[in-house]
């Protein structure tokens, strides 16, 4: 570990003012540049972000961002379908960090070429489905793998409002179930919401900004390990996200605000509420629940420890998207993975 700072940069001003936020705030790092291609969103960064405009330097153009600030860290939250090129040209440029925007990419094509270059160069990177930060999580998954519940058997994840679109929080519905799985998952079935039938089998990268446009999903997703997932969405409902897990000794119910816990001693028996840890929910200010992440990305660089929220987790997630909307086109049929292409 050094007591240096790492140079930290932005591409994408937009949803990126909340990394440059965290940045400023994360006592390992320097935020020395940012970039965006429209003038109007670079402007809007500083009054989202709380920086004073001057204290960074502006750029139009990521290559020569990359090229003249020799960055450590890059933190890339550009629309979806721009991903992939931003985060190889970074890792190629030598960053030793990549913070990406979740999903991954739009492709399974684009997330492997990602995968491959992090790996071939020895970037760290971390994909930002949040919660794996977020305490009251991270709680409940040690609890799990210590067998406080028996052998996990189910994960019923809600979510409701007018976001519960698959590449909206779906994306983070659905990467919660992997992490609490913690196994690969081999098959999925799927059925879109009313309207969406004929959606079709490619995810074109609209980031899920407009609820008419992308699809709430029921999904069953089944694990190497034997762990069922399933997903329950619905938009014209009340503004749900929580899990339920459940196994032979047990269930948790996870919000972000918390968990509730009931616990039985006898398999398979009546469970009675026992009282769980009330650790750290969902940080509400804007940018707070990303300084973990940047903090935990600074000590992968240093101590070479593992991300909370990897690349090829974050993989999986899409290859679960991408399965959904192809049993969909095909009546709800089980599709194996890996999907073949």
């Amino acid at each position: 570990m050094t007591s240096q700072k790492l140079r930290a940069g932005v591409i994408g001003c937009g949803l990126g003012a909340s990394h440059g936020y965290a940045y400023s705030q994360a006592d390992k790092f320097e935020l020395v540049a940012i970039c965006d291609i429209k003038s109007e969103v670079i402007e809007a960064f500083f009054e989202r972000s709380k920086i004073e405009r001057g204290s960074v330097r502006e750029y139009m153009d990521y290559q020569k961002m990359l090229k003249i600030e020799k960055l450590d860290v890059v933190s890339v939250a550009t629309p979806d379908d721009h991903h992939t090129n931003s985060v190889c040209d970074a890792s190629d440029a030598g960053v030793k960090g990549i913070f990406c925007e979740k999903p991954l990419t739009t492709s399974l094509k684009d997330a492997d070429r990602i995968i491959e270059t992090i790996e071939r160069n020895g970037t760290k990177m971390s994909v930002d489905h949040t919660r794996s930060w977020v305490p009251v999580y991270q709680s409940v998954r040690q609890a799990i793998r210590e067998g406080q519940i028996g052998n996990l058997t189910r994960v019923v994840a809600h979510m409701g409002g007018s976001r519960s679109m698959l590449f909206r929080n779906g994306t983070h519905l659905i990467d919660g179930i992997c992490y609490f799985a913690d196994s690969d998952p081999v098959w999925v079935i799927a059925a879109h919401e009313k309207g969406f039938e004929d959606y079709g089998t490619e995810y074109k990268g609209e980031g899920g900004k407009d609820p008419s446009l992308d699809p709430a999903s029921t999904l069953i997703i089944e694990f190497e390990n034997g762990i069922r997932g399933i997903v329950n969405s619905a938009k014209m409902t009340p503004s749900i996200f929580e899990f339920d897990l459940l196994g032979p000794n047990g269930r948790y119910k996870v919000r972000d605000t918390g968990c509730t816990f009931w616990k039985t001693n006898q398999p398979e028996g009546s469970p009675k509420e026992t009282t769980f840890p009330q650790l750290g929910g969902y940080p509400s200010h804007f940018g707070d629940a990303l300084i973990p992440a940047v903090q935990e990305l600074a000590m992968m660089i240093w101590n070479d420890i593992p991300s909370s929220s990897p690349a090829r987790r974050a993989r999986n997630t899409l290859e679960i998207l991408s399965a959904a909307l192809i049993s969909q086109s095909r009546n709800s049929a089980k599709v194996y993975l890996p999907i073949s292409r």
